[in-house]
């Protein structure tokens, strides 16, 4: 089976040093190829993506498509969606990150991909929207609200350094705690009902940043409402 790889950005790197760790040859092109059969990963920008489609399928009757963006939707028997359901970057470890599969069920193809190594469940033919809203909830949301988190701590006088290791390991823990507790793992002002504390964290947020405050108060209220409703079901 021949693997073929176009694009040297993070996920094409991570791709590359994934395959080379597995001892699966592949081929590294900087265009479409001709002639071709097997697997072509196409890790380019998402603009690049339906030009090289078109193109490599008109000159590989034998070659399947494979590419990585979750926005993009491509009617082909040929062409699939890979998607990492994680951020990624040029160390990445892909034996770590589990992809989901989109496109045409077809066991031939996902038998060829599984020699590859990659870790992977078929999920339908085409992503809906709510499927890539929760991806940015889950990856972009949590990164923002982190980044904020550490202007914050560094703004109170801390140390980058100490701000960085003491969110690191509360985002982490938190996170632990939600996967294994649900609803019941969070905890806080909001989860607590402590109003008088948010007021106070509230005001203190709009001397420095009102948009934020704003945001603060914003998601609180909803973290409020969640445990509320969680708690008026366990009762009944």
């Amino acid at each position: 089976m021949n693997v073929l790889l176009i694009g040297q950005g993070n996920v094409g790197t991570a791709l590359s040093k994934f395959l080379q760790v597995r001892g699966i040859k592949h081929e590294i092109l900087e265009k479409a190829p001709c002639c071709k059969d097997g697997v072509l990963f196409l890790a380019v920008p998402e603009s690049a993506v339906k030009p090289l489609v078109e193109e490599t399928l008109e000159k590989n009757p034998g070659i399947y498509d494979v590419h990585f963006s979750a926005a993009l939707s491509i009617e082909s028997e040929r062409v699939f969606l890979l998607h990492p359901y994680s951020s990624i970057n040029t160390k990445t470890e892909l034996n770590q990150i589990l992809f989901t599969l989109w496109g045409e069920k077809n066991p031939v193809f996902e038998e060829m991909l599984k020699k590859t190594g990659l870790d992977f469940v078929y999920c339908g033919k085409n992503p809906d929207q709510l499927y890539h809203a929760s991806a940015v909830m889950s990856g972009n949301f949590t990164q923002y609200f982190v980044f904020q988190a550490l202007k914050i701590l560094e703004f109170s006088g801390f140390s980058k350094e100490v701000a960085e290791k003491l969110i690191r390991q509360l985002v982490n823990s938190s996170i632990d705690n939600i996967f294994r507790d649900g609803i019941k793992g969070i905890t806080g002002p909001a989860a607590r009902g402590e109003s008088e504390v948010l007021l106070n964290e509230i005001n203190a947020l709009k001397e420095k940043d009102k948009r934020q405050s704003e945001l603060f108060k914003a998601v609180n209220e909803a973290i409020s409402k969640l445990c509320s409703e969680s708690s008026k079901n366990d009762k009944t």
